[in-house]
């Protein structure tokens, strides 16, 4: 008789318990008050630390072209040569140049001898029309014109002078500032002109560089929130650079979504190199401050983002889209205020207008 008794007593058990089971199931499903951790919303001025990749470029950068067509006749510099402003860096010779500014010149001359011939005449027969009837009016007329004339072309010659002396000035290549030549790309013999398209040099002025930093586009409405930024390359790991802060662009580029963000580095030792790539460190901030959650509080499916808000003892879930964040922290936005509560850790199978407290 015992050994029906134990079954009978075992299969007992496991009936409640299921039925237990499926009580607690079917409570959860009617929407029974759940026991959930509540968190306020509150606007938050803090800074925000991002890490963006940057790159430095040179504050200066000129490629210098021959402006007239000439045969190379001497390069004073190389690549690495530190050049000052004004500095002779390549001298042109082209003779037909030279030729046609003489012919300038030479033709100046004459204007001028025919010029102050006349003004003299002019000159002469006004004075001797002060005794009445040694000059006619006419000839002193004729006299007046021809000086004006020939004083109009002496300036017009002169002018065609100036112009040809400045085509002499192009046959030398001068520095535009201070800086270092990183490109060659001629050399003596050489027949340049004004049609070619590669500079013959590159100058870079490497004291001070550009610190180019593109931010995305959904933080470009904030400011940043101390002038300067830190970055590192690598020639050199573990070593922190600073740069501070100089402009921003005020425009999106179309194809990265990004908006260029620029600091100056001070580079008198010549440490740093323009073109590298750098990996710089800013904080930002929104101008009146923005709600931050815990990640948890974010629900993300395939279809949306979203957090459930606890109004009147019930669940509304408020879809958001989300912006900076940090290990602990995202920032989100929807039609949600400060002091509204939310769930910390909502899940998919809470249902909207569930009972929550």
């Amino acid at each position: 008789m015992r050994k029906y008794i134990i079954p009978i007593l075992y299969a007992a058990i496991v009936s409640a318990c299921s039925n237990s089971v499926e009580n607690n199931k079917m409570e959860s499903k009617n929407g029974s008050s759940k026991k959930a951790e509540i968190i306020k919303l509150n606007f938050d001025n803090s800074r925000n630390t991002l890490m963006l990749p940057a790159e430095l470029l040179a504050f200066e950068k000129a490629g210098l072209n021959a402006k007239i067509q000439g045969y190379v006749t001497e390069v004073r510099v190389d690549i690495g040569d530190k050049v000052m402003k004004g500095e002779v860096l390549i001298r042109i010779e082209a003779p037909e140049v030279q030729a046609a500014y003489s012919e300038a010149q030479s033709d100046v001359e004459s204007a001028r001898a025919d010029y102050m011939s006349s003004k003299d005449t002019y000159t002469r027969l006004l004075k001797a029309s002060e005794i009445q009837g040694t000059v006619s009016e006419s000839e002193l007329i004729k006299a007046k014109n021809k000086a004006m004339s020939d004083s109009t072309r002496l300036k017009a010659l002169d002018f065609t002078a100036r112009a040809k002396r400045q085509l002499l000035n192009y046959l030398t290549i001068r520095s535009p500032f201070t800086g270092v030549i990183t490109q060659r790309n001629t050399d003596p013999g050489n027949l340049v002109g004004d049609t070619d398209n590669n500079p013959l040099l590159i100058i870079e002025n490497n004291q001070k560089l550009r610190l180019k930093v593109p931010v995305p586009e959904a933080l470009t409405g904030s400011s940043i929130a101390e002038d300067s930024a830190s970055f590192s390359v690598a020639p050199f790991p573990g070593k922190v650079f600073k740069a501070d802060y100089y402009r921003r662009a005020k425009s999106i580029d179309p194809d990265t979504r990004t908006e260029m963000w620029e600091f100056l580095v001070d580079n008198q030792k010549g440490n740093l190199n323009a073109g590298l790539f750098a990996e710089a460190q800013l904080s930002i901030k929104r101008p009146d401050g923005s709600l931050w959650v815990p990640h948890s509080a974010v629900l993300t499916t395939l279809r949306r983002k979203a957090v459930g808000k606890v109004e009147d003892g019930k669940l509304k879930w408020v879809e958001v889209s989300t912006g900076m964040k940090d290990e602990d922290r995202v920032e989100i936005f929807g039609t949600l205020n400060e002091g509204d509560q939310i769930l910390l850790q909502p899940n998919e199978e809470m249902t909207e207008g569930m009972p929550v407290n």
